[in-house]
């Protein structure tokens, strides 16, 4: 009898909820003060409402960026290796042609050998030209058009400049979580928000660029699931390509079932540095009480339990020890009806 009291008395005690890391003290959601509740209340309720505004990006994410120039700040392009481009002699038509800057950074002059065109602007290399045929023309102009670029900076020259195409351009997060875009290459994208986003591509075009800003939208989520087994009815991964909290992600799991402990739901996840975490959350608690500072939007490839209540552990307990007395010795039950069942050796 005390042992059966001892189990009720188990069950019907509710476990406090915490948040913890690997190697970590846990972090007890009742220990937080009425301020610090109602701050991770908005933050949930934020991370539903304003979706990729929370939203960090993960490998497969699609993001579409926007491109806004200042043309009295952009700085000039420089030529490079294999920059091609049309000389247009004003005084001589016949030398006209077209050049392509060679490995060693120079390029052919008609009648003149050679300039070194790398690193110039082309107005910088228009009067370097000009310069050399100050003894055919008395004041020689010479016009340089670009015809191609193998720089980065082609298509964000193209963007910027003409804004023909809508000033935008798509990528999409490679399985590191980087993302290249033009004289943008290589941008750790993983585990930032967009307005992160936007402001590292912001400082590495004022870096590199000069008179360029950006705005990025999330266009498409990658293969994001979340996975979700357990006492509920349909134990699966669930997509989840928009925000989600952990207590939706049962509901669409097919809710818990009679033996599921809604009072001590884990689910183990991965904060932005991708240190795993675990989490207890008392979802009766979420339902009954409001108390929807315990709930969270649940990151991307999370993992969420719904474990056996107390009682449904005892129960599976006792019925797995009998069972295994039972076909140990083969025994038999009878029936006041003189009807018997055996359990089978």
């Amino acid at each position: 009898m005390p042992g059966l009291l001892a189990v009720g008395l188990a069950a019907c005690e509710s476990p406090r909820g915490f948040d913890r890391g690997l190697g970590e003290e846990p972090v007890y959601f009742d220990d937080a003060t009425p301020e610090q509740r109602d701050a991770a209340a908005r933050l949930a309720g934020e991370g539903l409402v304003r979706g990729t505004g929370t939203y960090r990006l993960q490998p497969g994410d699609r993001v579409e960026v926007f491109y806004h120039a200042d043309n009295q700040r952009l700085r000039p392009y420089r030529l490079g290796i294999g920059d091609a481009l049309d000389l247009d002699f004003d005084f001589n038509r016949d030398l006209h042609g077209q050049m392509v800057v060679r490995p060693d950074g120079m390029i052919p002059l008609p009648c003149k050998g050679e300039v070194r065109a790398i690193s110039l602007t082309p107005a910088e290399l228009s009067a370097g030209v000009a310069r050399r045929y100050t003894d055919v023309a008395r004041t020689p102009v010479v016009t340089v058009i670009m015809r191609r670029f193998t720089m980065p900076t082609e298509d964000l020259a193209d963007v910027v400049r003409s804004g023909a195409e809508g000033r935008a351009r798509t990528a999409l997060a490679r399985p590191d979580g980087v993302l290249d875009l033009p004289r943008a290459q290589g941008v750790p994208a993983a585990g930032m928000t967009l307005t992160e986003l936007t402001g590292a591509l912001n400082a590495r075009y004022a870096r590199e660029v000069g008179g360029v800003s950006v705005t990025a939208r999330l266009t498409q989520i990658g293969a994001n699931q979340i996975f979700v087994f357990g006492e509920v009815r349909q134990a699966r991964a669930i997509p989840a390509p928009t925000p989600r909290t952990l207590l939706q992600l049962v509901a669409a799991a097919g809710g818990p079932m009679p033996t599921g402990a809604m009072d001590q739901v884990r689910m183990l996840y991965f904060d932005p540095a991708g240190r795993p975490r675990v989490r207890l959350v008392n979802l009766d608690r979420v339902m009954r009480d409001l108390a929807v500072e315990k709930d969270m939007v649940v990151p991307p490839y999370a993992t969420v339990w719904v474990p056996p209540t107390q009682v449904a552990r005892v129960g599976r307990f006792v019925d797995q020890v009998i069972r295994q007395i039972f076909l140990f010795n083969g025994t038999s039950i009878s029936f006041n009806d003189g009807n018997s069942f055996r359990f089978p050796n």
